[in-house]
């Protein structure tokens, strides 16, 4: 009776937990927190957590479209219905970084509208008091039209 309890309550625990961001980077590094920015947007819908992972200046950028989906889809022109999020490991240079800055390049793969759709954005990251934060994203670099 005692195992079956304890497997109901972890079971509990496991079904309560969040979600963690799936990004296969070293916890710290300028890749895990662009992964970590994107998760909040798009997996957990938390828009404070991605001005906690943004620089002050861009913070206020996406506290003006007031909400994840105001930022998706109109600021990174990106809305899915459901989407992996990963970094593009395709490239030569998987990250770009110089001293306290870094770019990263982060492929995005899912369906919208029953569609299958990639796209490809570049995050500008800059390290401020011992933590990665977003500076900026950049449109697909492989696009044929600016977004």
């Amino acid at each position: 009776m005692q195992k079956i309890l304890v497997l109901l309550f972890s079971l509990l625990l496991l079904a309560c937990s969040e979600e963690a961001p799936k990004v296969n980077a070293d916890l710290g590094s300028p890749e895990f927190a662009a992964g970590e920015f994107f998760h909040s947007l798009y997996t957990t819908k938390d828009l404070e957590r991605a001005k906690a992972l943004s620089t002050k200046s861009y913070a206020r950028i996406l506290d003006a479209y007031g909400n994840t989906r105001g930022v998706v889809r109109t600021l990174y022109n990106m809305s899915f219905d459901e989407v992996n999020i990963s970094i593009d490991r395709t490239g030569k240079n998987l990250r770009e970084q110089y001293g306290n800055t870094a770019e990263i390049t982060m492929l995005f793969e899912g369906k919208s509208n029953g569609n299958k759709k990639i796209e490809l954005r570049v995050v500008k990251m800059v390290k401020e008091d011992g933590q990665w934060l977003v500076e900026g994203v950049k449109s697909d670099p492989y696009a044929r039209t600016a977004v």
